[in-house]
């Protein structure tokens, strides 16, 4: 395949710029960086680089043949380690007469040239490397397209960690609101049995005394028992409407 013009290069980068906005987890964020990696500098494969601690995890790959994926190696014993703590790109036309590169871990490999960028070359957090079969040296623009992929990954990364962030917080008061919704239910549930009991009670012993002793009553004493009815008949329609309120929240909005 042949080699992206600069012009052509920036234009795909515009695209990843778009389709890496629409990321929201880090498989989907390597898979399309070590995609376009590839395309804009024509490499036989690419890797994506993690910074754990004190050491290079090689997190995923896109490549011909297999490389390390999934290994974690010293940051000073690997290329992509030596340009994070560098903090700038590192260029290998041939791995075999680089004292950078450890011989025999690439010796397996297809690989005969390398470029590796970091991702954020202020307190890297990571490194993206590109192979080639063949030896080559890539240009100065291909190397610009690199490190400025490099740089779109490291803020698509932060915004990944703070849409997990967000996510996170919000799943944590879905839960505090379901907590307080049960809690919202057994008080309904105590409003409706355990005060209606002696509402009921109230009501009903009144009714027996003005039915029974009703023409034996005074004034003053059946004054009294009307009010006793009617504030009884009042708090039932409060326990009805309270219990109203607490089941608005189970229903769907309706604009």
């Amino acid at each position: 395949m042949k080699a992206l013009t600069v012009e052509m290069g920036m234009e795909r980068l515009v695209m990843v710029v778009q389709e890496l906005s629409l990321a929201r987890d880090l498989e989907t964020v390597m898979k399309i960086v070590l995609r376009e990696a590839r395309e804009l500098t024509d490499g036989d494969g690419a890797t994506f680089v993690l910074r754990d601690n004190g050491l290079c995890y090689y997190a995923d790959e896109d490549a011909i043949a297999p490389l390390w994926k999934g290994r974690r190696f010293p940051m000073e014993t690997c290329i992509s380690g030596w340009a994070m703590l560098n903090k700038q790109p590192a260029v290998v036309p041939d791995i075999y007469t680089d004292d950078r590169i450890p011989i025999d871990a690439y010796r397996p490999t297809f690989v005969k040239s390398l470029a590796m960028v970091p991702i954020r070359t202020i307190e890297p957090i990571g490194a993206i490397g590109n192979y080639w079969a063949q030896p080559h040296i890539p240009t100065a623009d291909e190397l610009k397209l690199l490190q400025s992929l490099a740089d779109i990954t490291a803020v698509t990364m932060e915004n990944v960690q703070l849409y997990a962030d967000l996510e996170q917080r919000v799943q944590e008061r879905t839960v505090q609101l379901q907590a307080v919704n049960k809690e919202l239910e057994a008080f309904s549930y105590s409003v409706s049995h355990d005060l209606r009991a002696p509402l009921r009670a109230v009501h009903g012993y009144t009714r027996m005394l003005v039915e029974d002793y009703g023409d034996k009553m005074e004034e003053g004493a059946k004054r009294l028992t009307d009010k006793i009815l009617a504030n009884a008949g009042n708090m039932s329609k409060l326990i009805d409407d309270l219990l109203a309120f607490f089941r608005m929240g189970k229903k769907d909005l309706v604009k």
